[in-house]
């Protein structure tokens, strides 16, 4: 009696389930570019006197920027700073006008009108430079992370905004 087979196929080899299974993506999509800028030798304006204005001016002084601060009065811990490493500061006494962007790298405000912190965005903009109004989320085209600085490794974590908190709270954990 004659039997009838089927043919059976090989069981897969290990090569071959090795190519069907999904890769996983390489770079899931990003709220933002997390970069590191170098601005060492470069000029950068700051439109502002306010203690807020300090702080930034105190991180791109410590890159070793130049920083061209735009303000007509400064807070008593500004005049301080500046007065500590002169030179590493500009000061204009005047507010900040669309020619003070001109060859900068980046340019920050604290803006205390949102006309001001749209004029600033509008005028930064123009010059083709990258505009950060602090506290201004939507004027600004990049935005400061928390960062935990142990140069020349430096950490810094974004929320893009949405939770400053949680951000401070990993850096302090970082840290």
């Amino acid at each position: 009696s004659s039997s009838t087979q089927t043919p059976t196929q090989s069981p897969p080899s290990k090569l071959s389930l090795v190519r069907r299974r999904k890769r996983p993506k390489r770079v899931e999509p990003l709220a933002t570019l997390p970069v590191f800028y170098k601005l060492a030798g470069r000029r950068v304006i700051l439109a502002g006197g306010s203690d807020a204005a300090a702080w930034k001016a105190e991180l791109l002084a410590a890159t070793g920027a130049t920083v061209h601060v735009y303000a007509e009065e400064l807070d008593d811990e500004f005049d301080k700073i500046i007065a500590a490493s002169p030179s590493s500061y500009v000061l204009h006494h005047r507010p900040w006008g669309s020619d003070a962007f001109e060859g900068m790298a980046v340019a920050i405000a604290d803006a205390e009108t949102m006309g001001e912190a749209q004029a600033f965005l509008c005028a930064g903009r123009a010059a083709g430079v990258p505009v950060n109004v602090i506290d201004k989320p939507a004027f600004c085209e990049f935005q400061f992370g928390s960062i935990v600085n142990r140069s020349p490794a430096v950490i810094s974590v974004s929320t893009d905004g949405a939770a400053p908190i949680l951000g401070q709270a990993i850096r302090q954990r970082i840290e």
